[in-house]
């Protein structure tokens, strides 16, 4: 299978001089693209447990520190619970997501929220299928409202693979995957599977990422060009590092998901990511559009907005309905009973029975009158007794057929 899933680009370690000046977090210009400070004045996403199933979470990171539960590995998982990442794409992601700003360091979009770390490859490379779908489905189980898949794949959709999404959905779960970094008109899975928020890139200003996959199936946009988070020590020195990419986008969406969960528990799944696409800010033309979807996540929109509620996933295709006649039964059904006759009253019925007795009692008087005749009468001579001819041999052989 071919690159299996979405790596963010490590493109620098932070840059020395003026840049030293400032913390982590002045440095993460999409904060004030989306408005996340604004935001976390109306919610911080307490509360709201977010799966990150990629390549293992550092749990040594400080903006992490007190923000992972126990995860669990899979596939070509460094380790068994989810704290081990040789590759860095995961910290990162959940940075994004969850992290605290500690001492100056990265700020996520829902620092109240807490991080299920769900390994599913060691190198960022080697992801299967198979072990994004046993991943998903170990975090539905234990209790996530969203789930971030900062990954995608050219192979083609696995049935296991639209089961454990659909999943996820059966439990009341927003799902949210990146369309890929090749530049191309195509969304890979999962994020072309019915339902999931799938999110491209922006820059800033609100234009579109040049290498960011694109396709009707994409929902939102946020940014993904030069996202700075944190990372482990072993991939920079410093700990922290700027990416690009969808995934960053991804993960971006999936914390804006994670602050209307909290704000908004009362609403389901499908609501949440309602109020997400109807919030968006257009970027291109009026509507939905190939490139950003509904246009660029509106964190704070998505809080405050006057928006209706649904009945279900906007994004999920419509419920199967019938139109055609019901089956025959495979019985003919028998036919109807015919209504039994009035029975008579008890005086007809006596008179009936007395009529009856007094035929029979003619019938048999008439009877021995005939016995008396006929015992009178003479017999009949017998009739004379003639010899036959013995049979001929024709009479033995068989009749043609």
């Amino acid at each position: 299978m071919a690159r299996a899933l979405l790596v963010a680009v490590l493109l620098a370690v932070l840059v020395p001089g003026a840049a030293r000046a400032q913390t982590i977090e002045e440095q993460q210009w999409h904060l004030g693209e989306l408005g996340v400070h604004r935001a976390h004045a109306l919610s911080r996403g307490d509360g709201v447990l977010v799966a990150v199933v990629d390549s293992g979470v550092d749990d040594t990171r400080p903006d992490l520190a007190g923000q992972l539960l126990p995860g669990t590995g899979f596939g070509s998982a460094a380790g068994t619970d989810g704290t081990e990442d040789t590759d860095g794409h995961g910290t990162a992601m959940a940075t994004l997501i969850a992290g605290r700003a500690v001492d100056g360091g990265a700020l996520g979009v829902a620092p109240g929220a807490k991080v299920l770390p769900v390994s599913v490859g060691a190198d960022g490379e080697n992801f299967t299928l198979d072990a994004v779908s046993q991943g998903i489905r170990w975090a539905v189980d234990r209790g996530a409202k969203v789930i971030n898949l900062s990954l995608t794949s050219v192979a083609t959709l696995t049935p296991d693979l639209l089961r454990a999404v659909n999943y996820a959905f059966d439990h009341d779960v927003v799902v949210v995957a990146g369309t890929g970094n090749a530049g191309e008109e195509h969304v890979g899975a999962p994020a072309n599977i019915r339902g999931v928020i799938a999110v491209s890139g922006t820059v800033p200003g609100g234009g579109v990422w040049p290498d960011s996959n694109t396709g009707p199936e994409t929902v939102l946009a946020a940014p993904a060009r030069e996202i700075v988070t944190a990372v482990p020590l072993s991939v920079s020195d410093t700990g922290y590092a700027a990416v690009d990419g969808t995934s960053a986008a991804t993960a971006l969406v999936s914390g804006a998901a994670a602050l209307v969960r909290a704000a908004h528990p009362e609403l389901d799944a499908g609501n949440v990511v309602n109020r997400l696409i109807m919030s968006a800010k257009d970027l291109l033309d009026p509507g939905r559009d190939r490139a950003t979807g509904y246009g660029l996540v509106d964190p704070v929109g998505a809080l405050t907005g006057d928006v209706a509620r649904v009945e279900r996933n906007p994004l999920a295709p419509p419920p199967r309905t019938s139109t055609s006649a019901p089956p025959a039964p495979a019985v003919a059904p028998p036919p109807p009973v015919a209504a039994a006759p009035a029975l008579p009253d008890a005086g007809t019925r006596a008179a009936v029975a007395l009529v009856g007795l007094l035929l029979v009692v003619l019938g048999v008087l008439a009877v021995c009158v005939l016995l008396a005749r006929a015992s009178r009468r003479p017999r009949p001579a017998p009739p004379p007794v003639t010899t036959l001819p013995p049979p001929s041999d024709d009479f033995w052989r068989p009749t043609a057929p």
